[in-house]
């Protein structure tokens, strides 16, 4: 990234910090004094950790576009007309990737993201420099964090902005890469490098967390759902979440029998994580829309209920909302094959406002108890048991799988006579009904290389060239370098 990003990742932190404090808005980024200052008490190093987390909920990040919006709007998972101009999803549902303003869009995400692995370099130096005001532990835990950032950001940045990783474009330059503080703008290097150095992070997030993460030694890490706060360790990057992202990175690298380790290790440790209770889901104060007990890596948007207002409520017209399409088919006929009983349909959707089923994961929740309230799901159990599903050999074992999971959302098993081609035909109905609002459905169809997708607006395949796929380096990175 352009040297302007270090300048602008410095400003986070000190905007972000001392926000109140009109006074440090005019010094110098470089001035030593200040970031002396900054990292003079744990208190320091706490904020400048937290600023990630904060950053990371916003609308134009993980707490909406990154998500719910842009990338479920890529999925085809709502029906967009060109008259939703909102969040430019008629851009989006459509490709257009050249439009100004889906170019401006794309540079922000991009610009965003590279902020935020600046903001990640300048802490790893920050905690070299001045760690020492920090215990051993605590220290080696904000580490394992940042690490786990950094690789979470550019595996994103790969996901998003490069070709299919399994393809010869593995060894064509895609992305630069910054690991350390600097001006210097870095060549852009090839999909393999990315992926050796994310895989790295990961490695060193994993020891570090391992040795200090307070979640290892917990009988179970999230919340349950009448619990007050934000403490638990799944809005952090924690240990099980680094584990869990590298099941993921591992799938989308190829290499199915790491993926099938990483899985089966968080599969092993399903009661930190534990599957929701009908009980949860049946509390008329609280529904637990997001399966929350499940999380193992999440993020709060403190605005999440205006976010739900203006685009998912039911009151909006057919123009500005985000569901399926009017006649109701999409939601009811081919996303849940006529199952209402799903828990992901009986809880999720509701057929209010409208003649047609309309999406209320998001909702906010009318009680200060319930600990997930304004939460975003960025990596759930879920998903472990269908990466299990997909990465096992032994197809019964496969099935088991899968069928653990359709048991929890209340869906009948699949016969142990499934077939390989029938199995990832399961797979890819549970997906997307598993993360319907998560953002991982356009990315799975990426992965497997879909030539073929189900569109909501008319409730039927469309074909989706490769290019489709692939966000365009924004000129602003390349013109003039």
């Amino acid at each position: 990234m352009k040297k302007e990003i270090y300048i602008y990742g410095l400003l986070f932190f000190w905007l972000f910090t001392f926000a109140s404090c009109n006074r440090w808005l005019d010094v110098k980024p470089e001035d030593k004094f200040i970031e002396e200052q900054l990292y003079a008490t744990p208190q320091g190093f706490a904020d400048a950790l937290n600023a990630f987390y904060i950053k990371n909920g916003d609308e134009s990040s993980y707490g909406g576009d990154l998500t719910m919006i842009t990338m479920d709007v890529l999925a085809q998972l709502y029906a967009v007309n060109s008259q939703n101009t909102q969040h430019n999803v008629n851009l989006f549902s459509t490709y257009n990737y050249g439009d100004k303003d889906a170019r401006k869009k794309i540079d922000g995400i991009w610009t965003a993201t590279y902020v935020n692995i600046a903001n990640a370099n300048k802490l790893l130096e920050s905690l070299k420099n001045y760690g020492s005001k920090l215990n051993p532990k605590t220290k080696g835990l904000y580490e394992g964090e940042v690490y786990g950032l950094r690789a979470f950001y550019y595996f994103d940045l790969m996901r998003m902005f490069t070709k299919n990783y399994n393809s010869v474009d593995s060894l064509s330059k895609t992305l630069p890469y910054y690991n350390k503080v600097g001006r210097e703008i870095s060549e852009f290097q090839p999909n393999n490098f990315m992926m050796q150095k994310i895989l790295e992070d990961l490695e060193s997030a994993e020891h570090l967390l391992l040795q200090n993460d307070p979640a290892v030694t917990q009988e179970r890490v999230s919340l349950t759902t009448t619990s007050i706060g934000r403490t638990s360790r799944n809005y952090r990057m924690n240990y099980y979440a680094v584990r869990a992202l590298k099941a993921r990175v591992y799938l989308w690298k190829g290499d199915k029998i790491a993926a099938l380790k990483e899985a089966r290790f968080l599969i092993d440790n399903q009661s930190k994580f534990p599957w929701v209770g009908v009980t949860d889901l049946n509390n008329p104060a609280a529904t637990n829309k997001i399966f929350s007990t499940e999380l193992i890596f999440a993020v709060e948007n403190p605005k999440l209920n205006d976010l739900f207002n203006r685009v998912f409520n039911p009151t909006l017209f057919d123009d500005r909302i985000l569901a399926g399409n009017s006649s109701g088919t999409f939601i009811k006929t081919t996303v849940f094959e006529g199952v209402e009983g799903d828990y992901r349909y009986q809880y999720i959707w509701k057929v209010a406002g409208k003649t047609y089923p309309t999406f209320f994961k998001y909702q906010d929740v009318p009680t200060e108890t319930y600990a997930a309230n304004r939460t975003v799901p960025l990596i759930r159990m879920g998903e472990m048991y269908l990466i299990a599903a997909e990465c096992e050999t032994d197809l019964p074992k496969a099935i088991g799988h899968l069928n653990q999971l359709r048991m929890h959302r209340n869906l009948a098993a699949v016969p142990n006579t499934t077939t390989p081609t029938q199995l990832s035909t399961h797979i890819l109905k549970e997906y997307r009904r598993e993360f319907y609002g998560e953002g991982q459905l356009f990315f799975y169809y990426k992965r497997t290389k879909a030539t073929s997708i189900v569109a909501a607006l008319t409730n039927s395949n469309m074909s989706i060239p490769a290019n489709n796929y692939v966000f365009p380096i924004p000129l602003s990175e390349t013109d003039p370098r």
